[in-house]
């Protein structure tokens, strides 16, 4: 449990910026810890904008890795090899001012470093000082929020956090859905097999979750769906659709081997289809183009 003790250098901080840059975490992953009551000072659970004074002890309820600010500087990959990541990730934008930009992020490239992650988008921030306001599992396309600064990754935060933004997913699923409509309520759970981390339903110590559904087209033995969720945990719509029993296609994580549909694509056929952030500086929807995978489902996509 790591335990920190306030000097003159981090006067009057913010506790949520201090914590990212004595950790290496991510401005939206501070604020989390805060708000899930994982971090104190002084013995006390703080708010995330409160500010802390020479002499304040914080302790951290969570396994953190210490930031070094020289590899910040010098990443672990090539500057020539982050240049060209960053042409293939930025050229594009969904969208672009002054203080964000949305990307379409494409499926196989990570948001984060893990194991077996060559390079990640974070990589490309860090050298830019841009954040990531969210995350999408490494084989999940689609829109993807980074803030240019500290106040717009406090306030997109902040709209996450009030539910202002509403987030629309696009699926295939196997099986053919008996109801139109409908909300999952289950919560989510991270747990450990081993090597392996899977998200799994846990009605008394999991995380509240909820995903809203809109059946698009039913087919003989899959179903396009529109995933609308209300909360953002890990994993949530794969496991989600997958414990009403109609799990993504090719998501063999959760779903087995059963789900494989080589026909249908390669990839996980899960999709961020638009973003609409309801109290921006106006309402703004970002929305992508359709990949591959859904081109020939455009008629029935509304």
């Amino acid at each position: 449990m790591p335990l920190i003790q306030i000097n003159q250098d981090f006067e009057n901080y913010r506790l949520d910026k201090l914590l990212c840059e004595k950790f290496d975490i991510s401005f939206a992953l501070a604020q989390k810890l805060i708000r899930e009551k994982k971090v104190k000072v002084n013995g006390f659970k703080p708010d995330y904008s409160q500010r802390v004074t020479a002499g304040d002890q914080i302790e951290i309820f969570s396994n953190l890795a210490v930031r070094h600010h020289h590899q910040d500087k010098k990443p672990l990959v090539s500057a020539n090899k982050i240049e060209q990541f960053s042409k293939k990730i930025f050229n594009d934008p969904l969208f672009e001012d002054e203080n964000l930009i949305a990307i379409d992020k494409p499926s196989g490239i990570a948001c984060q470093g893990g194991t077996g992650i060559e390079i990640c988008i974070d990589d490309v921030l860090k050298t830019k000082k841009f954040q990531l306001l969210h995350r999408l599992d490494k084989d999940t396309s689609g829109v993807l929020l980074i803030a240019k600064n500290n106040t717009t990754a406090e306030k997109i935060t902040e709209s996450f956090r009030n539910k202002t933004i509403e987030k629309t997913y696009l699926a295939l699923t196997y099986g053919v859905f008996k109801k139109e409509t409908g909300t999952i309520n289950i919560p989510l759970l991270k747990k450990n097999f081993g090597k392996n981390d899977k998200i799994m339903p846990d009605f008394n110590d999991g995380k509240p979750a909820i995903t809203n559904y809109q059946v698009l087209k039913t087919f003989e033995d899959f179903t396009l769906i529109k995933l609308m969720p209300i909360t953002g945990r890990t994993h949530q719509l794969r496991v989600h659709c997958k414990e009403i029993g109609y799990p993504i296609i090719n998501d063999v994580k959760y779903g087995g081997i059963k789900v494989m549909r080589k026909e249908l694509s390669s990839r996980l056929c899960l999709h961020s289809y638009q973003i609409k952030i309801n109290d921006y500086s106006q309402p703004l929807i970002i929305t992508t183009k359709l990949p591959d995978f859904l081109t020939k489902f455009n008629k029935f996509i509304r």
